[in-house]
């Protein structure tokens, strides 16, 4: 798996970590202390780990989450993750947040509802991810890529209400590639 090769080295580009930040910095002015956190994809987790509250990550790369639960034991100690498809998790959560994750999902509606359904009644999504762009983004290929970016319409949902869909950060790669944030409210 390409990810379980990149994870050693996944913290050090800048980019990666302002991004996170920013990510981090909207969703806390969304929730509260005591809400449950599932960070979905949680890669190394510089979104997850950056919260005080109770947080659980689950990647289907276990480099990554190996990395994770490293920097936990610094960063949160109520912070954990596992490699874990998000088919087999039981937990409920209050908070689910998806950072740069959608783009390697093929099925997003069917994914949309299965989010939905580890959500507690009135839960929060917040999925970061690229605004529509010309496949240029990943630069080792996109043999995983099934998107392209996003525009809003793609989440809209039976599950969800859509509060926010707003820029939040800009990559320069090549050339610029613009990222949104994505606030939906669970309705279902």
């Amino acid at each position: 798996m390409r990810f379980d090769k990149e994870a050693k080295l996944w913290d050090e580009k800048p980019r990666r970590v302002e991004l996170a930040n920013k990510v981090v910095e909207y969703v806390k002015r969304e929730i509260k202390n005591s809400d449950k956190i599932l960070d979905f994809g949680c890669g190394t987790g510089l979104v997850g780990l950056n919260f005080d509250n109770e947080v659980i990550g689950i990647d289907l790369s276990c480099e990554m989450v190996n990395i994770f639960n490293q920097k936990a034991k610094i960063l949160n100690k109520k912070a954990k993750a596992f490699c874990l498809d998000v088919n087999n998790l039981t937990q409920k959560f209050d908070v689910i947040v998806a950072n740069m994750v959608f783009h390697h999902i093929e099925k997003i509606d069917t994914m949309l509802e299965l989010l939905s359904m580890k959500l507690n009644k009135n839960g929060k999504l917040f999925i970061s991810d690229l605004y529509l762009e010309d496949g240029t983004f990943h630069d080792k290929g996109n043999d995983d890529v099934f998107h392209f970016g996003f525009e809003k319409e793609d989440f809209k949902s039976e599950y969800f209400k859509i509060v926010d869909y707003s820029k939040i950060y800009t990559i320069f790669k090549k050339k610029q590639f613009d990222v949104f944030i994505t606030y939906l409210r669970k309705v279902k």
